[in-house]
């Protein structure tokens, strides 16, 4: 495979992913119009959309992460393709909760192919930079959510436009990135090449280091996912401020500090910035809770500065991890911790509502800060080891 076409795959797996964020992000600003404003939906109904959105996801890791060696890379991002387009018209095309609910289904399944397949290519492409380039990758995430969040808030909005516009925007990266893959040769992955066994990369995925990390990237996820879902609705309650600018403005820390994890990767290893990260983020989640009772905005951006360099490495970071740590289980033990880490975001976004309908939810973000708190423990103890033993070292085939 040729330079140029390795450069438009990955600009293809950026705009991929970018796509995702926008039906993210578009839904989280569409909660506060859609519950109290159009009055179409339930704060419940709104969480179980948004909470099956992130299960189709998870659904979709669990089937083709086992597969994609198989199945191939192109397969999955065409098929994701599909899934993407028929989530984004399905959802506009009724103001029904049942349909809005499986197009959304739809959308987070196309979603999970994605992620099968644009983190497994990434770590073929660049084997020996696989922290930095996930990262870069992944930075196109929060790319996605000041695009969309933006153009929401001060188009959209200011224009008073019917709520389906603010889904249709995210057509244009998905019909640019099918454009990008249609005539491209991708590459096989690691493990393909490597021809590691189906039988090994099965028992990769049950070694015991592999499993804690599975458990850690449960904690990690829904503490960075689950909360970002609810932003609109909460600050808009509690302190009548726009969530979706703190989520964007948070993205744009993300944005700009995920070009800079290959050095960070370097000075402290991914585990140490497992670690730092996770305290970060529990500690930002608490600070959130009490801005919003606060009503005080420096005090709310300021919560959300600790919240986001905290959230900033983690999902990919995770990825680097399976990838480097286990590369014998190819894109199953890759898929399988975006998997469970969707699959907490799927729990914890109808959770947070329920606990909010309860208990404010205010109080429902102090509950979701001991997630990362917990993972911080693991990490710590993880960290301390490397330092005391051998350090960490990249398993290569």
């Amino acid at each position: 495979m040729n330079d140029k076409t390795n450069k438009q795959l990955f600009y293809a797996s950026c705009l991929s992913l970018m796509s995702a964020a926008l039906i993210f992000i578009s839904r989280e600003h569409l909660g506060h119009i859609l519950i109290q404003e159009e009055q179409i939906l339930t704060t419940a109904e709104f969480g179980n959309i948004s909470g099956w959105a992130f299960k189709g996801t998870a659904l979709a890791l669990l089937i083709f992460s086992p597969l994609i060696d198989w199945f191939g890379l192109k397969r999955g991002m065409i098929l994701a393709w599909v899934f993407q387009m028929l989530g984004i018209v399905g959802f506009i095309v009724s103001e029904n909760a049942t349909i809005m609910l499986i197009a959304m289904t739809m959308a987070g399944f196309g979603w999970g192919i994605l992620e099968t397949t644009i983190n497994p290519l990434c770590a073929a492409q660049y084997p020996t930079q696989k922290t930095k380039m996930l990262n870069i990758l992944h930075a196109w995430w929060p790319a996605g959510l000041i695009i969309g969040g933006l153009f929401s808030r001060f188009v959209l909005d200011t224009f008073s436009a019917p709520w389906q516009a603010y889904m249709l925007i995210m057509v244009v990266p998905v019909v640019i990135y099918g454009f990008l893959i249609f005539n491209k040769t991708f590459p096989q992955t690691e493990r393909v090449n490597a021809n590691v066994s189906n039988t090994k990369m099965f028992r990769s995925a049950l070694k015991p280091g592999f499993l804690i990390l599975l458990f850690c990237m449960s904690l990690t996820a829904s503490s960075e996912l689950a909360p970002n879902q609810w932003l609109e609705t909460m600050f808009k309650e509690y302190a009548n401020a726009s969530g979706t600018l703190i989520l964007v403005y948070g993205s744009f820390i993300m944005f700009f500090l995920r070009f800079f994890a290959g050095p960070l990767a370097k000075a402290i290893n991914p585990v140490g910035i497992m670690t730092v990260s996770a305290i970060l983020a529990s500690i930002g989640l608490i600070l959130l809770s009490q801005a919003a009772k606060s009503q005080n905005i420096a005090f709310i951006y300021a919560s959300a500065t600790v919240f986001y360099l905290g959230v900033c490495y983690m999902w990919p970071t995770m990825y680097s991890l399976a990838a480097e740590l286990h590369p014998d289980g190819g894109g199953l033990t890759i898929g399988l911790t975006g998997f469970v880490g969707m699959l907490g975001v799927s729990v914890w976004i109808p959770q947070i509502g329920s606990l909010g309908s309860s208990y404010g939810l205010a109080h429902a973000f102090f509950i979701v800060s001991w997630l990362p708190a917990l993972a911080f423990v693991v990490f710590a103890i993880w960290w301390i080891k490397l330092k005391r033993t051998s350090g960490y070292k990249i398993v290569k085939l």
